[in-house]
């Protein structure tokens, strides 16, 4: 019968394409894995992997058998979760949040299952949209809620659990003097001479630099940054503008206007997320029921 902690190391060894990469992520040497592989490999009587140098690949049937694997995962995960059923809501959690950058949606929900579930201990962990759902994957993360951005909701990934909490429309922010403040809406060709606060390493950075582009002009840069709270702050200031979801928050608020863009589809949604087969621990049912609870208050559109 195939060893699940062999499978576990086959899939770290596909995603890394070597055998270096799958230790690294493992906290395994080397020679472990190569002989986890090794055994995997006399234990199903086929070849797994081509193995070229630095480089690993998967043989057909390898990739055959990582297809398997994720599924089997799932399953024994499920099972878990079954078996803790009745342990009642305890324990701890590592719950990973994009802090700054909103909506505040998990510290109201947190805030509800900390009162009641006196027994749950949670830890929050600043994760990035980009980190997040492969922290939960690898098993860093028990859950987290993050960010992505579109004309139409994120598809689901192979090995996670996600609900869709809403979305919020992407909005052109300025200065409150600026003289596009007066104005409801504008389009992104009447921008061509304006200063923008743009963002590096973050998904909006390419959501604006699309924008701009489809529009016929490259964006006059006044600042770079990498995260959208520190954007707001500087279209407050006047350094230039910016674009943002609605409900992530202004510092302050009062100081920048939020203008609709027309013909511009592109929204922030909200995802939750959870390693597929964990969301009947009850641990993490109760993180999810209580972020639905309020995410109907959250969300307007």
């Amino acid at each position: 019968m195939l060893d699940t902690s062999k499978l576990v190391v086959l899939r770290a060894v596909a995603e890394h394409g070597s055998i270096a990469g799958a230790a690294r992520e493992l906290g395994y040497t080397r020679s472990a894995v190569s002989q986890q592989m090794s055994a995997l490999e006399r234990s199903a009587g086929v070849s797994l992997l081509i193995r070229g140098g630095k480089t690993v690949t998967l043989t057909p049937l390898g990739q055959r058998l990582l297809e398997h694997t994720e599924r089997i995962l799932v399953e024994l995960r499920a099972a878990e979760a079954t078996l803790r059923q009745s342990d009642g809501v305890a324990g701890r959690l590592k719950i990973g949040i994009p802090f700054r950058e909103g909506p505040p949606l998990m510290s109201t929900a947190l805030t509800n299952v900390r009162q009641r579930y006196p027994r749950l201990e949670l830890a929050l962990v600043s994760v990035s949209d980009q980190q997040g759902a492969e922290e939960v994957k690898r098993g860093r993360l028990d859950v987290v809620i993050l960010s992505t951005f579109g004309a139409t909701p994120p598809l689901p990934q192979v090995g996670l659990r996600q609900w869709i909490l809403g979305c919020d429309r992407l909005r052109l922010c300025t200065p409150l003097q600026h003289p596009l403040a007066s104005l409801e809406s504008c389009r992104i060709e009447q921008l061509l001479e304006e200063p923008w606060v743009v963002y590096q390493n973050h998904p909006l950075g390419n959501v604006l630099l699309g924008l701009c582009s489809g529009a016929g002009f490259r964006p006059r840069v006044g600042a770079t940054v990498g995260d959208v709270a520190t954007a707001l702050g500087l279209v407050g200031v006047g350094w230039g503008l910016t674009i943002a979801p609605d409900l992530t928050p202004g510092a302050p608020e009062a100081s920048i206007k939020r203008i609709a863009l027309d013909g511009v589809d592109a929204k922030r949604y909200s995802v939750l997320v959870c390693r597929d087969g964990e969301q009947d621990i009850p641990e993490i049912a109760a993180v999810v029921t209580a972020v639905h609870k309020v995410t109907a208050r959250t969300f307007t559109v």
